[in-house]
């Protein structure tokens, strides 16, 4: 979405109430509409936005109910009714600057801690923690979405003021090549050839793990040095792992790759994210970088020389769930770990995937002679990521090109996996409805989809847009390594590919 600051020529009428003090840090009434407008994106009514979409796509809503009725009471509680245009973004310019600055920062931190600590969300250490993690990044995203002097005043005065266009709807670009008439699948011929891929996914490894400890604490991560010893009543983590809200040592996965050996051999390997541990609250970028560089070579140890194609999990970066779209630049970019990972995966992938993980985390690539592998970054759909609420209207160009590679596939003849961490039934609602019609769009080309995230084994069903009755498409999500929360630790499962891509 454009960003549409104050022109030089608005100028900055100041209110009867705002003093000069206020421009710099923001006044109290300037502090409680930030707060106001944070609640906003919070209330109950807001889950229509973050639903998971059902086994039918349902068209995203273009401006969200719950903001026309919080409207007038904002404007109302803070007796803005002949609020200006050209006062309003005066205002939020100055909220804005008053954010960034680092006492701006500090406020906001210190806010959320207290009310973090206050409603019990976590304990203390825990809150403060998350808080001096999430501070920077998330007044970055705040001051350049909701609080944008064109996104507020759009939203408290309309559209002759500013443009307010969060989560609103958009629509990917389709070929107008007619699409085929649907072929259901064939079963094999008897011989047929067969491939064998190993799934991998959601390994969660805790550097951390330390047997002995609290498997049931308080924290959102148990098993570790800071979660205490358990009461004399309960026995302590076991020395492999434990069915708790606990993620695993390095020699479980250690003797988990180790043990594939058997089930061998594969022709390559789907390996859909999420390496590092669950302790969101604590972790720097050399702690995601130790654990991407120790996990990938312990994956080449034990396959050898099996290739492995990854895909980003929402785990691999910090904060959790950060990632912003490529036109974000300088140190909030997310170029730390997609260099990381193209110099760890470099053995694996081409230069031409090489290239498009750099930039934004997702590539594709040809296995073998009729096959197209196609690798999402699904934190561009994510409902979790932050940096989406500047601009969620396909993130990275990613669908669009998506729709590219199948068009392309297509035209060949050739068959399309797609892998991804998180499932397209987990995505903001315009993200998941436009990929629905790319996948409805090629269901002759599109043979598989393979996600993991949820750490539980499960399935999802894409329906013809037309009757909503004959089934085109399936994505399987595996289960997790890590027993995070309460599962057994699951031995990664095997497909079978059989019969001629083509």
């Amino acid at each position: 979405m454009p960003r549409h600051g104050i022109s030089p020529g608005e100028g900055h009428p100041r209110s009867s109430w705002e003093t000069e003090s206020d421009r710099s840090r923001g006044s109290p009434r300037l502090r409680l509409l930030w707060i106001g407008l944070a609640v906003a994106l919070a209330l109950p009514d807001s889950l229509v936005l973050w639903a998971p979409t059902g086994a039918h796509p349902l068209p995203a809503q273009s401006h969200p109910a719950r903001f026309g009725r919080l409207v007038p009471q904002l404007r109302n509680a803070f007796g803005w009714w002949n609020l200006t245009c050209p006062v309003c973004k005066g205002l939020f310019t100055a909220i804005d600057l008053g954010l960034k600055k680092e006492p701006g920062v500090a406020w906001v931190g210190s806010m959320a801690t207290k009310l973090c600590k206050l409603l019990k969300i976590a304990p203390p250490t825990v809150c403060q923690s998350t808080v001096q993690l999430f501070e920077d990044d998330m007044v970055e995203v705040w001051t350049r979405s909701v609080l944008s002097p064109s996104e507020a005043c759009g939203l408290l005065l309309g559209s002759t003021c500013g443009h307010w266009d969060i989560f609103s709807s958009w629509n990917v670009s389709l070929p107008a090549v007619p699409k085929p008439s649907p072929q259901p699948p064939k079963p094999p011929a008897p011989g047929a050839p067969v491939s064998r891929i190993l799934f991998l996914t959601d390994l969660h490894w805790d550097h951390g793990y330390l047997e002995g400890t609290d498997p049931d604490c308080e924290n959102p991560l148990c098993c570790r040095q800071d979660s205490g010893l358990p009461p004399a009543s309960r026995p302590g983590a076991g020395y492999w792992g434990e069915y708790s809200k606990c993620d695993l040592p390095l020699r479980t996965l250690e003797s988990l790759l180790s043990g594939l050996g058997p089930a061998g051999p594969f022709d390559m390997v789907y390996w859909t994210g999420d390496i590092p541990a669950h302790n969101v609250w604590h972790q720097s970028r050399q702690d995601q970088l130790r654990a991407l560089t120790t996990i990938t070579a312990l994956v080449k140890k034990f396959l050898g020389p099996v290739p492995v194609y990854p895909a980003v999990g929402n785990h691999e970066s910090t904060p959790v769930n950060g990632f912003p779209p490529p036109f974000i630049e300088g140190n909030y970019s997310s170029s730390w770990l997609y260099e990381a990972m193209a110099k760890a995966w470099e053995s694996w992938l081409p230069a031409e995937a090489l290239h498009t993980l750099r930039i934004g985390g997702f590539y594709a690539l040809s296995p073998h002679p009729g096959l197209r592998l196609i690798s999402l970054n699904m934190n561009f759909c994510s409902r979790e990521n932050f940096w989406l609420l500047i601009n969620s209207t396909d993130p990275a160009g990613q669908l669009q090109w998506l729709v590219g590679e199948l068009q392309a596939a297509e035209d060949r003849g050739d068959k399309v996996h797609i892998i991804g961490h998180i499932p397209p039934g987990h995505c903001l609602k315009s993200w998941s409805w436009n990929y629905y019609r790319i996948v409805a769009r090629y269901e002759n080309t599109l043979a598989g989809q393979f996600f993991g995230h949820t750490h539980v084994d499960e399935f999802e069903v894409f329906y013809d847009e037309e009757t909503l009755s004959r089934p085109l498409s399936v994505a399987f999500l595996a289960p997790s390594a890590t027993t995070y929360i309460g599962l057994n630790p699951v031995s990664p499962p095997s497909l079978q590919v059989t019969g001629s891509t083509k």
